[in-house]
């Protein structure tokens, strides 16, 4: 091959050479490209599940102590009915705790349903327990307040409601309200100033067994909902992982 056409082919190679690598070095820059653009979408995706992820926690979490704080809000506002007349108050706490449970129970993760529902179930019993025994504690309360006083009237029905109970133990109600010691103790009540005739119903109609199951049952009920809160904060504890750290 003379001079002329070997310059020629060696030119040709040298040209087609350049052309391929500048192809071959498109193609590897295109690929790293996409590669990068796949791998920025990856991270955005992983980026925006974890924001969500780390939302829904702190949405639970605010939701969950709301709930628990409802709770006790309540169950403080139950307790008062037995001291002061406060039945709206209880009403409206109870009205917040029930709106606390729905929020808490739709955004809860399923492991906690359960406690949650017990939680609700605990202050519901003393929320209905409170409603039926405290106006009689109450009117027992402020009898006895008045007979430590030393009204002489509130002494003598503090004694006469006192002989009513013991001798009503075992025996049937209709033969309890036609013994002396009832007609004693209605008399002495209706001659007590300022003593309702409700208030004075609520004490002629219990009997000594009866006011000391009310007072077990107001216990019982604290116990019951100091469980359910301790059980519900463990599981939400194991669920959210706090837990472990």
């Amino acid at each position: 091959m003379d001079a002329s056409v070997t310059s020629a082919v060696i030119g040709s190679v040298a040209v087609g050479g350049t052309a391929l690598g500048t192809v071959l070095g498109g193609w590897v820059q295109a690929r790293g490209g996409q590669a990068q653009a796949k791998a920025a979408q990856q991270a955005a995706q992983i980026s925006a599940e974890a924001a969500h992820q780390q939302a829904l926690f702190d949405r639970r979490w605010s939701l969950l102590a709301a709930y628990l704080r409802a709770a006790s809000e309540c169950m403080e506002a139950a307790d008062e009915l037995y001291t002061t007349d406060s039945v709206p108050e209880v009403r409206r706490r109870w009205h917040a705790f029930t709106l606390a449970h729905a929020e808490a129970e739709l955004a809860a993760p399923a492991a906690l349903l359960a406690p949650i529902d017990e939680l609700r179930k605990a202050v519901g019993r003393t929320y209905w327990t409170a409603q039926r025994a405290a106006p009689a504690h109450r009117a027992l309360k402020e009898l006895r307040r008045r007979a430590e006083q030393g009204d002489v009237a509130a002494v003598g029905a503090r004694e006469a409601v006192e002989r009513l109970w013991a001798a009503g133990e075992g025996i049937a109600r209709a033969q309890r309200d036609s013994s002396p010691e009832y007609v004693d103790a209605g008399l002495a009540l209706d001659g007590l100033p300022g003593f309702g005739g409700e208030q004075a119903a609520f004490l002629l109609s219990r009997t000594r067994q009866q006011w000391d199951e009310a007072a077990h049952d107001r216990e019982s009920r604290k116990d019951d909902h100091h469980l359910a809160r301790r059980e519900l904060v463990s599981a939400a504890r194991n669920a959210f992982g706090t837990d472990r750290f």
